[in-house]
């Protein structure tokens, strides 16, 4: 049972964020308390529930670094239906809750999001502080990004609903069973999926600042069937998603080069990108400047049409682009080539595009 500030004995830890020294001596009295580690409980019969004796809990967060009470900390308690601020003085107080075990999720602007298992035992205090974090104007997406699918079949679920705390509200599946949260905070977020006819799961994600975690998520009648949700992490530009880059990675059509795949090249011009790639060739200019030719299809060779940031802004048939005067390396985002006209993405399959498409994204 949580007496004053100390967590229950059996308890064990797993994560749990200090104070720095001038904050401990701002708040001397104020140990910290993490959530009691205990198994992520079953949810019993609903009588089992309202057996239970019900009790009042009393938390208190802090600044890990100043030491200062936060103000707006949205408190989840995840199993027992709870989703409240603390108030000016960092204090929050969850009334009548059953003795039990269940998820306990703390999250603000510009910390660290803390999900943990949270045991009650009795009445009682704890108290607990949030990790400051610095954001980069790098233009790289925070969140998760995933699949849900059926656990039998393997059929995508449609319009199954994700529910995280720190995002402002839920979204849900589209016709592939994928979603996507962004803006989310590093830290542990624990995610809610749902849908008619089948039993609701929740799983805690980790989320990495300039990183987007990509999951796979299946949902069955039979919680007791269900794998482990498949975790990948992978760095997403904003730039790019909402160009719909990533979108049309996925259904595979044309060769995409994303931060990572130009990061990994050895420094040069913008047209040493295109070495390697299948059906394009480098050919000298008069100038000495190397120019893309792509095949498209056809027998002969050609210049493709270029566009940059959505702009057409040259090449076409016999007339080459100036990649390597036209942007920096440093400033790309992404790269999109697409061959043959086939693959072209229909809002680009303008008239002079018939010798294919080269597509540059470039940083914000």
């Amino acid at each position: 049972m949580f007496e004053g500030t100390t967590p229950p004995a059996r308890a064990h830890r797993r994560w749990c964020p200090r104070l720095t020294q001038s904050a401990q001596r701002r708040f001397p009295a104020l140990p910290l308390a993490c959530a009691a580690g205990l198994a992520w409980a079953t949810v019993g019969a609903a009588q089992e529930v309202r057996d239970r004796p019900r009790v009042t809990v009393r938390g208190t967060v802090v600044d890990a670094v100043t030491g200062e009470p936060l103000a707006g900390v949205v408190v989840v308690v995840d199993g027992a239906d709870v989703r409240l601020e603390s108030d000016d003085d960092g204090r929050f107080t969850i009334t009548r809750i059953p003795i039990g075990a269940y998820k306990l999720g703390l999250s603000h602007p510009g910390y660290q999001t803390f999900v943990d298992d949270f045991t009650v035992l009795g009445s009682g205090e704890f108290a607990t502080a949030l990790q400051p974090i610095e954001f980069l104007e790098d233009g790289l997406m925070t969140g998760i990004t995933g699949v849900v699918r059926d656990g039998v079949d393997g059929r995508s679920v449609a319009g199954a609903s994700v529910w995280t705390a720190a995002a402002p509200q839920a979204t849900q599946t589209d016709g592939r069973g994928r979603f996507t949260f962004t803006r989310l905070y590093p830290g542990r977020h624990l995610v809610r999926f749902s849908h008619l006819g089948y039993a609701t799961r929740a799983d805690s994600i980790d989320v990495e600042y300039g990183r987007m975690s990509n999951i796979r998520v299946l949902l069955s009648a039979d919680p007791v069937r269900l794998d482990p949700i498949e975790v990948s992490v992978e760095r997403r530009d904003i730039v790019l998603e909402q160009a719909g880059f990533y979108r049309r990675e996925a259904i595979g059509f044309g060769q995409f080069l994303d931060r990572d795949d130009l990061e990994r090249q050895p420094p040069g011009n913008m047209s040493d990108l295109f070495i390697g790639l299948a059906g394009v060739t480098l050919v000298p200019g008069p100038t000495g400047q190397l120019h893309v030719m792509l095949s498209a299809g056809h027998d002969r060779r050609c210049f493709p049409v270029v566009v940059l940031d959505d702009i057409v802004v040259g090449g076409g048939s016999v007339l080459p682009a100036e990649l390597d005067i036209l942007v920096m390396r440093s400033a790309i985002a992404g790269v999109e080539v697409y061959t043959r006209t086939a693959g072209i993405p229909i809002q680009y399959g303008r008239t002079g595009s018939s010798c294919g498409l080269i597509m540059i994204w470039t940083r914000r």
